[in-house]
């Protein structure tokens, strides 16, 4: 059933207040009685939370801390009484809700066992009701989750290196904290989702969906209500219709339909608007009027696109096909495994502003909270969500695949009403495991991912794309031209650029896994003291690696920086080793701008990717796109140019020359002009333009030479003499416009890893309100230009200017705040030295 958001006559009190918690040795007491017994030390706990969380709050833990938190049992406990105070209608109804218990949890009200858990995943609801008092007091154990791997299970057919403990297969939780090589070693122990008391009122569950058929929106909604209904209707602002009723045994079913008339459709927000409706049920229970809140539905029809060839992947939201882009999503913090509203917005907000329009929560990680998806509905971005299964030869027994099966209809019912949803994979690289150890389709586990989940999701949510694993297709699940791929050929496998384009990516749900350097402030934080990175202990420790690879995400990122600028990284690092982060950070950034430029033009059979991380896990040279606190890295500003609703890329066509495409998601077409200035050695060779009508949702290109009226070679690719040009500028301008719509170079001779002593920077700032607008100039060419400005973070980063160009930035306030005069600089990677940001100086 969907989530209610509200019942009237119904009052919850969340239990956060008065927890305490205390460790025992594994298995030293089976019950209060004899925990009691032992007189452990019980200390103030953070709920919902885990219990590395409450020894944060204590001091004596943080993020990168040895300790095994699943050897030990864990007993949390809480008086009820002051929760109870809160809820005058307690002697009627009663009901305890747990909404996530990590991982083997047993529970007891003053000494009476309710019930045992067995999954991190599924949800619990004890009826209290007249079992409770002042002075009643809830005790949960966490057992030991070593001890109960230690029992003895079937075997797997094959293991996987992503865990060390292959008993993990059998239980339902979390991976996170158990992979070494790029996951912290914190495991989540404790209530990590919310535990509450609801009392009084009717109970009611509901189910409710919405579709889109043509102009008119249709919500369809099934309730189980507590009691005897006598009326029953759905409204959505001033629609409403009446349901059916039918009482049997004092329990009340009340379903049918709500018809509106024009309604918009949603949009992921590269495409369109979110309209989204409220819907409430009005009912009359014995008696008494009810009204019951079941949130916000919005309107849209997601097809799966095969191709021409049937072997594709991609899809087409509202009739449209749509280029999906984004990243994989990960906790906002791994050791609590919370997060507050505003920071859910924050980082939501950042993937918005980068023109990423799809977030993937991966089967090796954790399902999000619900705020996380009201967000996505709120903002225009889609959600690929894998059920929370990787890599391993998961049981098919049938206690463990009903087990599998109620936690899917848990976690798809959450989210039965939200219109960002658009595609659920049963899992995370299981058959890509399977088939990479050479074992056949048998061993990729049919019956959990295509039965089990997959009927789970036609059932719950039929409005979805479903994939019974990611990677997936034929003939083998990971081939990169058919269906679902995770792409790592630019990236893990250091194959050349070229790949991207000749591996006929259809859809990546994964790729471009980087080392990504952290900018300066990232780097500072980490290593607060001025130690260098790269060799030191702490450095190495949070760079991602392979478990049991003689390699790390490092030396490929270091791989990709020899061939980009034509250095040798050990020696650079050996000599400079802030300009070997300043290369490092460049060569990610551009890497993903040019393999995005080459996907996202309409010729390839690309369909969308997704980039493995968008966040770092810890400080560090992680995975993400984002820094550990948040802050963007240099690579997330170059994919967010390529992304955008409305951008200007580059592709290099060798012999063909060299063509710039202007992409335009927007529902309206657009008439402008687009500049082509080629250059050479910082003076201007050639400048023409051409006005182009780029298509609503299609896309413009201009050939280089042809928009110069005549062969110029800007590829340099037929070399009959010297390059005409280091550099090629397209813009993107609207008549009688200052600034750009959009901005892109080529560089046909590819980068080195030179200074431009001549190369000079001016950076003028003012105040605009909360914010800061800086504009900064060049003399020549200037290459990843990085502001740097304490407090503030840019909207543009670590981007070009041309000789003699401008562009103007805007910094908002970051998280850390600002205060007092802003004060900063701005650097280019082929400038001598940084200039000072002149602020309030005309």
């Amino acid at each position: 059933m969907a989530r209610v958001r509200s019942v009237s006559g119904v009052t919850t009190a969340c239990l956060e207040v008065g927890w305490r918690f205390a460790e025992t040795v594994a298995g030293a007491a089976q019950s209060p009685t004899e925990l009691e017994r032992l007189a452990p030390t019980f200390e103030s706990a953070v709920v919902p939370g885990t219990a590395a969380s409450s020894l944060r709050a204590l001091g004596r833990f943080a993020l990168g801390d040895a300790k095994d938190f699943d050897a030990s049992d864990f007993w949390f406990r809480c008086p009820l009484g002051p929760s109870l105070s809160k809820l005058p209608s307690a002697e009627r109804r009663l009901v305890l809700r747990m909404e996530g218990l990590a991982t083997f949890a047993e529970v007891w009200l003053d000494g009476e066992h309710l019930v045992r858990s067995e999954s991190m995943w599924e949800p619990l609801a004890i009826d209290l009701t007249g079992r409770v008092s002042s002075d009643s007091e809830l005790f949960i154990r966490f057992a030991s989750l070593s001890a109960e791997l230690a029992k003895k299970r079937p075997r797997p057919r094959y293991k996987t290196r992503l865990v060390k403990r292959q008993e993990l297969r059998h239980v339902r939780t979390t991976l996170l904290g158990r992979m070494p090589g790029w996951s912290p070693p914190t495991a989540p122990v404790g209530p990590f989702r919310p535990i509450v008391l609801e009392a009084g009122g009717p109970r009611v569950s509901a189910s409710v969906t919405a579709r889109l058929d043509g102009s008119e929106g249709i919500v369809t909604v099934r309730a189980e209500v507590g009691g005897r209904v006598e009326r029953a209707v759905v409204v959505s602002g001033g629609d409403r219709a009446d349901l059916r009723v039918d009482v049997a045994s004092g329990v009340s079913t009340v379903e049918g339909e709500l018809r509106i008339d024009d309604v918009e459709p949603w949009w992921p927000h590269t495409h369109g608007s979110q309209p989204r409706h409220e819907v409430e049920l009005e009912l009359v229970v014995d008696g008494e009027e009810v009204s019951v809140d079941l949130g916000e539905v919005g309107f849209r029809t997601i097809e799966l696109d095969r191709g021409l060839d049937g072997r594709g992947f991609g899809l087409v939201i509202n009739g449209e096909p749509v280029f999906v882009r984004g990243a994989v999503f990960t906790p906002l913090d791994v050791v609590s495994l919370q997060g507050t509203p505003e920071a859910y917005r924050e980082v939501l907000v950042r993937v918005q502003r980068a023109g990423m329009n799809m977030v993937r929560l991966s089967g090796t990680l954790v399902y999000e909270a619900d705020v996380f998806f009201d967000l996505c509905d709120e903002l225009g971005i889609l959600v690929w969500q894998d059920f929370m299964f990787a890599n391993m030869d998961y049981p098919s027994d049938e206690a463990f695949l009903a087990l599998a099966g109620r936690e899917a209809d848990a976690q798809l019912a959450r989210v039965e009403s939200s219109p960002s949803l658009a595609v659920v994979a049963g899992g995370s690289e299981v058959a890509q495991q399977a088939a990479m150890l050479g074992l056949g389709r048998d061993a990729w586990q049919p019956a959990l991912f295509e039965g089990v989940l997959g009927r789970a999701t036609e059932r719950v949510r039929p409005d979805v794309a479903y994939v019974p694993s990611t990677p997936w297709g034929d003939p083998l699940p990971f081939r990169t031209d058919e269906g679902v791929t995770h792409y790592y050929g630019v990236g893990a496998y250091q194959r050349p650029l070229e790949d991207a384009r000749r591996s006929s990516v259809r859809f990546a749900a994964e790729c471009l896994a980087f080392a990504n350097v952290p900018s300066r402030r990232g780097v500072d934080a980490l290593l607060p003291g001025g130690e260098a990175p790269g060799h030191h202990p702490r450095w190495k420790e949070r760079v991602p690696r392979d478990h049991g690879a003689g390699w790390d995400f490092e030396d490929v990122r270091d791989h990709y920086v020899g061939e980009m600028f034509r250095v040798d990284p050990a020696k650079v690092r050996y000599a400079d080793p802030e300009r070997w982060l300043a290369l490092g950070r460049a060569t990610t950034s551009e890497l993903m701008a040019q393999v995005f430029s080459e996907w996202r033009r309409s010729a390839s059979p690309c369909n969308g990717a997704l980039v493995w991380l968008l966040r770092d896990l810890w400080p560090g040279a992680g995975f993400g796109l984002l820094e550990h606190s948040g802050h963007p890295k240099a690579c997330y500003y170059g994919l967010a140019r390529v992304l955008a609703p409305l951008a200007l890329f580059a592709v290099d066509e060798g012999l063909n020359g060299v063509r710039f495409i202007a992409k335009n998601d927007r529902p309206a077409p657009l008439s402008a002009d687009i500049e082509i200035s080629l250059y050479l050695h910082s003076h201007l060779v050639k400048r023409a333009t051409q006005a182009r009508l780029v298509p609503a949702r299609g896309e413009a290109v201009v050939d280089v030479d042809e928009a110069l009226g005549g062969f110029v070679d800007p590829a340099h690719a037929y070399r009959f003499g010297p390059p005409t040009c280091d550099v090629v500028v397209a813009k993107l301008v609207l008549p009688d416009s200052e600034e750009p719509l959009a901005t892109s170079f080529h560089f046909p001779l590819g980068h080195r890893d030179t200074i431009d002593p001549a190369l000079m920077l001016e950076a003028l700032g003012t105040r605009d309100g909360s914010s800061l607008v800086v504009t900064v100039r060049s003399n020549r060419l200037a290459l990843f230009v990085e502001l740097d400005v304490r407090g503030y973070e840019p909207d543009d980063d670590a981007f070009h200017l041309e000789p003699g160009g401008a562009r103007t930035i805007r910094l908002r306030p970051s998280t850390t705040g600002a205060s007092g005069t802003p004060s900063g600089t701005v650097r280019a990677l082929n400038a001598a030295g940084e200039a000072r940001i002149r602020f309030g100086e005309s």
